[in-house]
């Protein structure tokens, strides 16, 4: 666990018997000779404002900050996944803290969008008794927050285990600004979802952008909840590559993580991997329809006028090219 932060009272001062000792000052010599100490404290405040790449430099240069350097990395690591709201999984973690914090520094970096049904990120508005979502901020920090398109879904406070989500009945979308240049693959999208029957979770950004869709759809044989299907293939006509996982359209949330790679494309559902190693197409990506596919149309739910669809608390997009 990251160290105690040093005292700073003098130490006969009635206080400095009840904080921890500093420890002797750390004497530094520079290149030109010059020496001047650092106490525990200075030296604390220096390493929590450095990133991975300085604090293993710091290590690689001084033995003797080392371990100071290491507990200001896992205390940085714990203020980042409590930013993204995410923990890790023990039997995955790997490597120093220092390691494990550049891994988590990728993952900020590489943030293309973040949208979530949070009250504070959403400006609603109210008709009939109803919040209808007007707008959602993108909490990555990139830029690409979503407004409503032509309809706009609902906002429904408690949904899943407390928290807030869109409902989506097949011609209400969000859709995102658009992304600064189409985002070539590896990209990963995670959808937090509930989606009933024939469904789509997210798609490109409009009726001119190729297809790059998260959806219960394209089935084989015609049936009332699809199979879970992953593409980047094609425009308008039925994609000629797909990836398909076995999770139905039931009506059941789950965390739906469509890692889009070309032939070493995955699909995950609720952490399990579903199908992997197929190809999906090589579109890129160019911003993010949520509720609706690209085309921005009624669904063929919408037009048998059939109960609402999906419901979406949230979307996070990645790509490795902001890097």
């Amino acid at each position: 666990p990251p160290h105690p932060r040093p005292a700073t009272a003098r130490r006969d001062s009635p206080t400095a018997r009840l904080r921890p000792d500093p420890g002797p000052p750390m004497l530094l010599r520079l290149p030109s000779g010059v020496e001047f100490f650092l106490d525990g404290l200075i030296v604390e405040t220096i390493l929590l404002n450095l990133r991975a790449g300085d604090l293993a430099r710091v290590c690689a240069s001084c033995r003797s900050l080392c371990m100071p350097s290491q507990a200001a990395a896992h205390r940085a690591l714990l203020e980042l996944l409590s930013r993204l709201q995410c923990s890790t999984l023990r039997d995955l973690e790997r490597g120093s803290w220092i390691v494990q914090l550049a891994k988590w520094e990728d993952v900020v970096s590489d943030n293309v969008v973040w949208l979530q049904a949070e009250r504070s990120a959403t400006v609603l508005r109210s008709k009939d008794g109803k919040l209808l979502v007007n707008s959602c901020t993108d909490l990555s920090g990139s830029g690409h927050g979503a407004k409503m398109h032509h309809r706009p879904p609902l906002y429904v406070p408690d949904s899943i285990n407390g928290y807030a989500s869109f409902e989506f009945d097949g011609s209400s979308v969000l859709k995102t600004s658009p992304f600064a240049e189409p985002l070539p693959q590896p990209i990963t999208l995670m959808v937090v979802a509930r989606a009933q029957g024939d469904t789509t979770l997210i798609d490109a950004l409009g009726p001119s952008s190729s297809r790059f869709e998260l959806c219960h759809g394209y089935p084989s044989g015609w049936h009332p909840s699809p199979e879970i299907c992953m593409t980047a293939s094609g425009h308008d006509a039925a994609p000629k590559h797909s990836l398909r996982g076995s999770t139905r359209g039931m009506g059941e949330w789950h965390i739906y993580t469509a890692v889009f790679n070309t032939k070493r494309s995955e699909i995950y559902i609720d952490g399990h991997c579903e199908a992997t190693g197929k190809n999906v197409g090589t579109n890129h990506l160019d911003g993010l329809s949520i509720g609706c596919d690209h085309n921005g149309d009624e669904t063929r739910r919408a037009r048998r006028r059939e109960p609402p669809g999906g419901w979406t608390a949230e979307v996070r997009g990645r790509s490795e090219k902001l890097r």
